[in-house]
């Protein structure tokens, strides 16, 4: 099943930037920013809310809460027990997110720990445990260049990635946030 593509126009875009700037902004707010009334801002908000093409969520700063070690595991698993494997990793809380993967492993994760010594307890006593897996493979991550938080969905689209079209308006992304 695939999810229905949301159709953005220039307003849901800076609405969506607005956000992600700051996700605590009034839609009195976001209305004066826009050039819309509030309601509309209102109606908007929800309206990508509701159709799943916005989130609003609260990001943790993991080293702020002691969490100094970040890294990336990904594994090779018996393929018969993919989903088994899948499932069992997503419910552990050090594991920030996980994919299932095409190419040199078949899964994924990120995970989030305190100090180094609790990657090796991690790692030989949560994840050797689980069945399926074959191979392991750990990637400190000392520093982020770029994480999801800093992603900002660009204002005016690229042609390159709208399907068929090649007339994406010109939008100045700077003037329009900043209205």
């Amino acid at each position: 099943m695939t999810d229905s593509i949301v159709h953005l126009d220039e307003q849901d875009r800076i609405l969506i930037a607005l956000l992600q700037k700051r996700a605590r902004m009034s839609y009195h707010e976001l209305a004066e920013a826009v050039g819309v009334s509030p309601s509309t801002a209102r109606r908007r908000v929800e309206r990508l809310l509701d159709s799943g093409a916005l989130k609003l969520v609260a990001v943790p700063c993991w080293s702020k809460l002691g969490f100094n070690l970040v890294a990336l595991i990904g594994l090779s698993v018996e393929l018969r027990r993919l989903d088994e494997v899948s499932r069992a990793l997503a419910e552990m809380d050090e594991i920030t997110w996980i994919a299932m993967t095409a190419g040199i492993y078949d899964i994924f994760a990120q995970i989030v720990l305190p100090t180094n010594e609790d990657l090796a307890y991690f790692i030989t006593e949560r994840i050797a445990p689980i069945e399926g897996i074959q191979n392991l493979q750990t990637i400190m991550v000392p520093r982020f260049t770029k994480s999801f938080e800093d992603y900002r969905l660009p204002l005016k689209p690229n042609p390159l990635y709208v399907h068929g079209r090649r007339d994406a308006p010109e939008v100045d992304e700077e003037e329009a946030v900043a209205r």
